[in-house]
């Protein structure tokens, strides 16, 4: 079993690679990706986000964190303070219901897939992140279902915390997603 930072640097090698945009090896298939890690191994990979992003401009990563997408909305809206405010009074549940519909999600008028499409440009590697911190709203293999038809051009790799076996998603090892079988995996654990 590969150790995390030995994964991270081979996750940087593989994007640094003209393979990636050429989609080599994928059979015309998109060119969606999954690095999956332990949960506990959150940190580890955040941090090497972060040295990427800022001592890695050769890479020309285009970061999208979920979770931050959905609150960067909400205070758009206005609504933040009002979630906020439905939390104390009518639960969780309720409220990530109602983020749920304020965002559109799955639908024509999905607003983190808006969000998304309009701040891509081509020759970008796309990287999905806080898929973890945003589970009760909206689950990876939401995420990528409806990106398929934005993201065309341009390699995407979600960060996942939990596993990827090559047919569905098992979040923090523990949570069960639906199949999905439309994502090669990025850097294989062994």
């Amino acid at each position: 079993m590969k150790s995390i930072n030995a994964r991270l640097d081979e996750m940087t090698k593989k994007l640094n690679s003209k393979d990636l945009f050429e989609s080599n090896g994928l059979g015309n298939e998109i060119n969606f990706h999954v690095f999956d890690y332990d949960p506990e191994d959150e940190y580890i990979v955040r941090n090497h986000v972060k040295y990427m992003i800022e001592r890695r401009k050769d890479l020309n990563l285009k970061v999208f964190d979920i979770y931050e997408i959905i609150i960067q909305i909400l205070k758009e809206k206005g609504y933040l303070e009002q979630v906020f405010k439905y939390e104390k009074t009518k639960g969780a549940k309720y409220v990530n219901g109602i983020i749920s519909k304020t965002l559109g999600i799955s639908t024509n008028n999905d607003l983190i897939v808006k969000y998304i499409k309009d701040n891509i440009e081509p020759g970008q590697t796309i990287l999905i992140t806080g898929i973890g911190k945003s589970y009760s709203i909206v689950r990876g293999h939401t995420i990528l279902n409806n990106l398929h038809s934005i993201v065309t051009s341009n390699p995407l790799i979600m960060l996942y915390p939990g596993r990827y076996d090559g047919q569905s998603f098992q979040l923090f090892n523990i949570l069960n997603n639906d199949n999905y079988y439309r994502v090669f995996q990025f850097v294989g654990r062994k």
